[in-house]
């Protein structure tokens, strides 16, 4: 009888069991990811444009004058950096309304250095005429080279950079651990004379900051 049972049990179809879709949570390092970009993306549309976007807009106009396009058409394609396209923005308008190419980019009075070395360019091709994407090309060269140029003086200025961090960070944290730990150090901090010394130095440490990081964005 006990046979019978388990081989009418051992007959009896099974059905898998429905294996529930598991959402994995994002892990800490994609939160530092997408913080990171979405710091980037938002220090990029408040910046200027770099010369390596420049460089690629210069590209893009070239493009379309080679492919049969006038340079006035060519520098109405709305570029696809935010940055660019917000600097951008009064020659556009000014296009928009009937202005010449060369007076529309005229308009443009707060382009930084390498913006406003493709603007100069492109409004004298445009008064000039002739081959203009020659022209357009070599601007694109030549800011890529200051982009090369800026990365090597960055590269060369990381480790002041550093340098700068920790003599600003160790003095503090350093005064930090022994007011938590040493009560003497606490009982200097917090009379008039050590509040005035207190006060002194972190008044020196910050010229000191401010500084070194003036030196090191000067260089770079």
């Amino acid at each position: 009888m006990i046979v019978v049972v388990a081989l009418c049990v051992a007959a009896l179809p099974v059905r898998p069991r429905a294996r529930r879709e598991q959402t994995e949570a994002p892990t800490t390092t994609a939160r530092v990811d997408a913080l990171v970009i979405s710091w980037r993306t938002r220090r990029d549309h408040r910046g200027s444009p770099s010369p390596r976007t420049v460089a690629t807009w210069c590209d893009d106009i070239a493009r379309r004058v080679r492919s049969g396009s006038s340079l006035r058409d060519a520098v109405t394609a709305a570029p696809t950096d935010a940055a660019l396209q917000r600097s951008t923005i009064p020659v556009l308008l000014a296009i928009e309304r009937g202005a010449a190419l060369s007076d529309a980019v005229a308009r443009v009075d707060n382009a930084d250095t390498h913006l406003r070395l493709a603007l100069g360019v492109i409004a004298t091709a445009s008064r000039i005429g002739g081959p203009s994407a020659a022209s357009i090309d070599r601007t694109a060269a030549l800011l890529r080279q200051r982009a090369a140029d800026l990365e090597e003086r960055s590269t060369q200025a990381a480790q002041a950079r550093l340098s700068t961090h920790v003599m600003t960070a160790v003095p503090l944290v350093m005064l930090a651990a022994l007011l938590v730990t040493d009560a003497d150090v606490r009982s200097v901090a917090t009379s008039p004379t050590g509040i005035a010394c207190i006060g002194a130095g972190i008044l020196l440490n910050a010229i000191g900051w401010w500084w070194m990081h003036r030196i090191v964005r000067t260089s770079t």
